[in-house]
């Protein structure tokens, strides 16, 4: 019995050890991707556009199981790219360790029979009283009236957020079946059809 106490205790030591250098991994390139940054936006937008330039989908027929298993830091360089649910984890992995507190947000752009409807999954990240938009897939620069990164409210309130983006005609291009005939926007505005999954409280130094 103690020899299988000791086992247990070995390898429950050895589990806590891993995920400890996990998160310090996780914490040092995040501090690595913000150097420089200040403001909340400054670390965002580095966080999303590392995220995007990191996890980009290029392989179209990618088995999510493939990547699904891998740890951020993995994920990250695995060269595999990832899918949009995929790459807002990992920004909100990173942005936790900067004190962050993000969710993650799947939109519909009907009412979901099931929750594997979702047309699109995003990140938000919390501004005060504000979650502003965080779109790692297509590293979406959303500004509201303020010149501030928008929320979704902003989005509803003013469409022509969307059209305004210098590469709106371009989105449909890369994901027609979703987005055409403006339905990046019908996606975005539609405030009753989306379903936070879960959050991520930043961390406190």
């Amino acid at each position: 019995m103690r020899r299988v106490l000791a086992g247990l205790i070995l390898v429950l030591g050895l589990g806590a050890a891993c995920a400890n250098n996990d998160e310090l991994a996780i914490k040092q390139r995040s501090d690595e991707v913000v150097r420089g940054c200040r403001s909340f936006e400054e670390k965002v937008r580095a966080l999303r556009q590392y995220v995007h330039e990191k996890m980009r989908l290029l392989n179209t027929n990618l088995d999510a199981n493939k990547v699904y298993p891998l740890n951020t830091i993995q994920r990250l360089d695995s060269r595999l790219g990832g899918y949009c649910d995929q790459q807002a984890d990992v920004f909100m992995h990173l942005a936790q360790k900067q004190g962050i507190t993000t969710r993650m947000v799947w939109l519909y752009r009907q009412h979901p029979k099931n929750d594997d409807d979702s047309c699109h999954t995003i990140a938000e990240a919390r501004d005060g009283a504000r979650w502003v938009i965080v779109d790692p897939l297509l590293n979406l620069e959303l500004k509201n009236k303020d010149g501030k990164m928008a929320s979704r409210d902003d989005v509803t309130d003013d469409p022509d957020i969307i059209r305004r983006l210098p590469n709106f005609k371009e989105l449909e291009h890369e994901a027609p079946c979703r987005f055409e005939n403006e339905g990046w926007i019908e996606i975005y505005t539609n405030r009753n059809q989306s379903r936070v999954v879960w959050t991520l409280e930043g961390e406190t130094n």
